[in-house]
């Protein structure tokens, strides 16, 4: 113990302002995206009339659709900031690793290095989850001056109430905990096993598996749905936002497995060491691949979702209306899910450009250039990216087609998300601009 309690400061001394910043930013979004999303969707459900049988305005009756709508924007964003705050708890921990490695050599047991690991986490995701509530209540009154087509919200509308706010912090800083908690079931926590990153690999079919499952019930679900929804009942509609939410959150289930067989296929066919190393990288850390991704997948989604409210058409002031708040809605979900993305890959890519800069430098000292290290770098982004397209079209036109049918095909949709998809590219270009003089950095290191 007293060689526990000497040696314990190695894990709790910071390696690196940017290290150290990048799971507090991303705690940070994690929570202030969940918090606002919450709010929103709590300031429609308060507006609905207790009684819109009997004669009430032409707002009020939106209102049960409207909070519908919210609610699939909320089943939406929600797994992604949690997710985020997942991701971020891993990168904390993978701060720590040497310092673990260190704690064990001097006799801390794997329950003692474990136990101040996640609360070390725990600390960072405190710190990040206070912040996110602060950004979210500074967020409130830009908010209030949306239009949605309807009487506009107040800042103590958009605002959760005072006693869900300790709530959402415990909630992220539990979160982090049991994250880090898993991943440390990773790693064989023996003096060289942190050192060493002795980590396995497992990739199964089963994770595209589940994701088919899901879809061929969703399918199955709608040919049975009108049915559900004939007596009016709402039933049928919220039980699709949830198979369309279960999809959504399973691609990240199947993102990794596809990113391991892809990058596998295109290490075996690289034709240019660049695309060799980027692919072996991948093969190595699928999950960590696509997770650099996976905002940018989310919005590739929304996108999509968005594109056929750009097409409707009012006809009538009550559907003026309609058409303005779904509008409205739609681009802030969408520019949600934009920060989410550029978040994502931003704090992923600069991550793993500092996880692997031993690395980086043992190339550059063998000979690998600078601009040959940028290449590798280019090729293990641009694997995911190209997956992701795929996944993300696939997802956004499959449930836009099944749920709307043909109105899905107007051809100003597939502009609207190729521009969608365009911006989702220029998150990528951003954050590989953003974490470039990392490379260069870790490659020209002295020491």
């Amino acid at each position: 113990m007293n060689a526990l309690i000497t040696s314990a400061p190695l894990l709790l001394r910071r390696r690196g302002a940017l290290a150290d910043a990048l799971p507090v930013i991303a705690f940070t979004a994690a929570t202030a995206i969940i918090a606002t999303v919450i709010g929103g969707a709590a300031a429609f459900a308060r507006r609905i009339p207790a009684d819109i049988t009997g004669p009430v305005s032409a707002e009020a009756q939106l209102m049960p659709f409207l909070m519908l709508c919210a609610l699939f924007a909320s089943v939406l964003l929600i797994p992604s900031a949690v997710g985020l705050g997942g991701s971020a708890a891993r990168l904390s921990l993978a701060r720590r690793e040497r310092d673990l490695a260190a704690i064990r050599l001097v006799g801390g047991t794997t329950a003692q290095v474990g136990g101040i690991a996640v609360l070390d986490v725990a600390a960072q995701a405190l710190l990040g989850a206070a912040a996110g509530v602060v950004v979210h209540m500074l967020a409130a009154a830009p908010l209030t001056a949306l239009d949605f087509g309807i009487t506009p919200f107040t800042v103590g509308e958009l605002l959760m109430p005072w006693w869900a706010y300790p709530l959402l912090i415990a909630g992220v800083v539990l979160l982090a905990a049991a994250s880090a908690a898993v991943s440390l079931t990773g790693v064989v926590l023996s003096p060289l096993g942190v050192a060493r990153d002795s980590r396995t690999v497992r990739m199964s079919v089963l994770r595209l598996l589940i994701w088919g499952a899901l879809i061929i019930g969703f399918l199955l679900f709608m040919q049975i749905m009108p049915m559900i929804d004939s007596q009016g009942s709402n039933l049928g509609m919220v039980i699709a936002i949830g198979f369309v939410a279960a999809i959504v959150a399973g691609m990240n289930v199947a993102g990794p497995f596809l990113v391991w067989v892809a990058a596998r296929i295109a290490a075996a066919l690289a034709p240019a060491p660049a695309l060799l190393v980027g692919a072996r990288r991948l093969a190595a850390d699928p999950r960590a691949g696509w997770r650099a991704v996976s905002g940018i997948t989310f919005a590739m989604v929304i996108a999509g979702f968005l594109t056929i409210i750009a097409t409707i058409e009012p006809s009538t002031p009550e559907d003026q209306m309609l058409v303005t708040a779904l509008h409205t809605g739609g681009m802030l979900t969408l520019g949600i899910a934009a920060v989410l993305a550029a978040v994502v890959t931003g704090v992923t890519q600069t991550a793993r450009v500092i996880d692997h800069a031993p690395q980086i430098r043992a190339q550059h000292i063998a000979g690998a250039e600078v601009s040959q290290l940028h290449r590798a770098r280019l090729a293990e982004i641009t694997l995911p990216v190209l997956l992701s397209s795929v996944v993300a079209t696939f997802t956004a036109f499959l449930v836009l087609l099944t749920m709307f049918g043909g109105g899905a095909a107007d051809p100003r949709t597939v502009i609207l998300y190729f521009l969608g998809v365009l911006g989702a590219y220029a998150l990528v270009v951003a954050a590989v601009l953003v974490s470039a003089p990392l490379v260069r950095r870790a490659a020209l290191r002295t020491a």
